[in-house]
């Protein structure tokens, strides 16, 4: 019911569902749910406005306040804010001609409703975001994988609603100077630079040896205010050289932020390097592919740690709602033991398929010494891939859908999914 990924079995399925043919979008009984919205969330918006497509409910009036603003600063009309009877969730209705521009901070920010929490939602009840148990075991959980303690790390609602939250942060602290995205990036992460003000950005998009380069002639004459890197990248399953960023950072002056969502939470952990590090908690921490979650950590050790820590508490709110902190909490009881697994398994098949005559190249991090892998993501590259790979994709016997990080093999066209424009 509460699934975070879709069902495209044929490569067709992809391609229509990324050009909008009703016949597969309407089909759809969930998909990951910041592009799509779940059954349950597109039922609470029925409840609250009368219709689909003429509005949205977020978790908090802050949440919606910023998705109001967004619309208006991308020129469009907001109708009115509609707080919903009894909870912290509050609607925000559009001209159906600027719902587009409304499900955009859905989607980029994160901040969203989550199935479950619409579930309460639309039965008149109050989604609870409060300090259970389960959510301080979360959160002492992944303070202990991430390398911090409690008191510097955050849960949220999504991975992205992290990115959101430490942008907005650093926004706080330095409002106007332009930040760098370093390395080619899970889509949303650029578009929030992109699309969310002051609109100032570079990007860099390799985040190789030339980048580095190029990003050291930049620094000599122009002052940035962060940038932002992951490790490793994706698609390409490259790895950022972090000490040399660390390095520029604290000649320049700039935040270093970065997400660690591949690295599969115990895997490679980033937080020596950085001021920052965001992860979606929805991968390999939950392993199961039936909770959005995500979380933000901040690295004690370097210099401008309180005033970052105090901007974060700032912007940070509760929002992720005690139905899917339960769920989490359970799903990531074992996860070091899994991630584990996942390892072995990866790097043993990464080896195959570079072998695999059919196969031109495989994009995966480089094994540790011992042959142990990095993580669950790569991806493949076929020979004569155009005639050849959708085929290929049409004849696996895995699932097939958007995500990762699951006990189970997934399989998409992530270019197609994520960057299809």
């Amino acid at each position: 019911v509460h699934a975070a990924s879709a069902c495209m079995p044929f490569w067709h399925h992809n391609i229509r569902n990324e050009e909008g043919d009703t016949q597969v979008v309407d089909r759809l009984r969930a998909a990951y749910p910041r592009f799509c919205l779940h059954p349950l969330v597109r039922q609470l918006c029925r409840q609250v406005f009368g219709s689909e497509g003429t509005g949205l409910v977020f978790p908090s009036d802050r949440c919606a306040g910023r998705a109001a603003e967004h619309v208006r600063n991308r020129g469009g009309v907001v109708t009115e804010l509609i707080p919903v009877s009894g909870t912290a969730a509050v609607g925000v209705r559009v001209p159906a001609d600027d719902f587009g521009r409304l499900k955009e901070y859905w989607q980029h920010a994160g901040e969203i409703i989550s199935s479950r929490a619409a579930e309460s939602l639309t039965a008149g009840v109050a989604a609870a975001a409060t300090e259970t148990e389960a959510r301080r075991t979360v959160r002492r959980r992944f303070a202990e994988y991430g390398g911090c303690g409690e008191d510097e790390a955050w849960l949220f609602p999504s991975g992205m609603a992290a990115i959101a939250c430490v942008w907005r942060a650093g926004r706080r602290l330095d409002p106007q100077r332009p930040t760098v995205q370093f390395g080619f990036p899970y889509v949303d992460t650029l578009k929030i630079q992109q699309r969310f003000s002051p609109q100032a950005w570079r990007f860099l998009p390799r985040g190789d040896a030339g980048d580095l380069e190029q990003l050291s002639q930049l620094l000599r004459s122009q002052s940035i205010s962060a940038l932002v890197c992951e490790t490793p990248t994706n698609p390409l399953l490259t790895m950022p050289d972090l000490a040399a960023l660390r390095r520029l950072a604290d000649e320049h002056g700039f935040l270093l932020i970065v997400d660690d969502t591949l690295a599969a939470v115990i895997n490679d952990n980033p937080l020596s390097w950085a001021d920052a590090v965001a992860t979606s908690l929805t991968k390999y921490f939950s392993g199961q592919g039936d909770v959005l979650a995500g979380g933000l950590r901040l690295n004690r050790q370097r210099p401008g740690f309180q005033q970052r820590q105090a901007a974060v508490r700032a912007e940070f709110e509760e929002l992720l709602c005690d139905a899917d902190a339960e769920v989490l909490e359970r799903n990531s009881r074992d996860v070091a033991e899994r991630v584990q697994v996942i390892n072995r398994n990866a790097a043993e098949l990464s080896e195959r398929l570079s072998r695999h005559p059919a196969v031109q190249q495989v994009f995966y991090p480089a094994v540790t010494k011992g042959g142990v892998g990095r993580g669950g993501l790569m991806s493949i590259v076929l020979r004569s891939a155009a005639e050849r790979t959708p085929a290929v994709f049409d004849r696996l016997r895995v699932c097939k859908g958007p995500n990762l990080g699951t006990s189970f093999t997934l399989c998409c066209p992530y270019t197609i999914l994520a960057h299809y424009t």
